[in-house]
């Protein structure tokens, strides 16, 4: 596979279904809302924390993207809203969406031409989408523990987020994923400051040991959390990619009139005999249509039936030509033409 390849199919972990129940449960939805996943796979994760509450009488508006064909084909199976793009070529409405799950690929930005040095897609991600949660909405933003500690990530969440919580996965999965959760509400930008304590809490989750002892299990926190998320808009009005699918342009190129012209051009050529000619057809083009097979068929009908075929016979004539001195020889091609015509009484050969 091509690094490029390699790059873009690097860092996909989908969440566990067992977690997605534990999150499920610590979140409360006012009313109708629109919530997103910018990296939603098969989008079943986003379908399982959005799975209608026997006491709701309000609909959840699910939106993905993904970049993988494959898991995206599924994710429009499975959510309202599902675009296979990279997250990049997004056009989305700003502080739009009531909950936003954030679980971005574990890798560094491709080096662009003029880029002198690549971003971690944790913390691009998190800014990119950010931008795209309404204030007082939730954030779910799931990376490895120790990317916590990252300075960048830890300053971005310790300032722009409000009742906090910070869990990991429970210890069935925990070993072999090493990711925690971080919790939050969006703060109004009027509000936005540092919370110090919060800081140095993602500081120190750079040690494993921490995490293992100060950092929560999400089944530690069912029953004793709840998140509450707003209601908001129920249609997301801006919610397209640059990027334009190639099969969207099918329909409107198989339209155009310029298309179908150049269809018909390039048509190959059929001889149709029938009707009365332009011009009056001289004997020896009679002749050239017979002795070519173009008039091959049947004609007229009932008693009057005749099938016609012609056929030219082309040979070579040798004369001489005695002089008093010498003997000329010449060639000349003799062209004759053979019309069978069959009646239904009788066969004649017209030569």
């Amino acid at each position: 596979m091509s690094q490029i390849g390699s790059k873009l199919k690097a860092g996909f972990f989908a969440s566990p279904p067992r977690q997605g129940e534990y999150l499920r449960r610590l979140l409360s939805f006012e009313g109708e809302a629109s919530v997103f996943d910018p990296t939603c796979g098969e989008g079943l994760i986003l379908q399982q924390l959005t799975e209608a509450r026997e006491e709701s009488d309000f609909t959840i508006h699910t939106y993905g993207v993904e970049l993988d064909k494959g898991r995206a084909a599924k994710a429009k199976e499975t959510l309202k809203t599902a675009i296979q793009a990279p997250i990049e070529s997004m056009v989305i409405s700003h502080g739009i969406f009531s909950m936003i799950y954030l679980n971005p690929p574990y890798d560094n930005t491709m080096l662009g031409v003029g880029d002198e040095h690549t971003e971690r897609k944790e913390y691009t991600e998190l800014i990119r989408n950010s931008r795209y949660l309404s204030v007082g909405g939730l954030m779910m933003y799931v990376i490895p523990s120790y990317r916590f500690a990252d300075k960048k990530i830890a300053r971005f969440l310790s300032s722009n987020f409000d009742q906090i919580g910070i869990t990991r996965f429970t210890d069935e999965d925990y070993p072999d994923y090493r990711q925690c959760v971080f919790i939050g509400i969006k703060k109004d930008p009027d509000t936005i400051s540092l919370n110090q304590k919060c800081f140095e809490f993602l500081q120190r989750m750079e040690s494993e040991p921490f995490v293992l002892k100060e950092v929560s299990p999400l089944n530690k926190l069912v029953g004793h959390k709840t998140w509450s998320i707003p209601a908001g808009v129920s249609e997301v009005p801006t919610f397209y990619s640059r990027i334009q699918n190639k099969s969207d342009f099918i329909p409107a190129i198989q339209q155009n009139k310029g298309f179908q012209a150049f269809i018909q051009r390039t048509k190959p050529k059929q001889l149709e005999i029938g009707g009365d000619p332009i011009i009056n057809i001289a004997q020896g083009q009679m002749a050239l249509l017979l002795a070519s097979g173009a008039v091959n068929g049947l004609l007229g009908e009932g008693d009057s039936l005749h099938a016609i075929q012609g056929m030219e016979t082309v040979s070579t004539q040798v004369t001489e030509e005695h002089t008093e001195y010498t003997t000329i020889t010449k060639k000349r091609t003799k062209r004759e033409v053979s019309v069978k015509i069959i009646t239904p009484s009788k066969v004649k050969k017209l030569v």
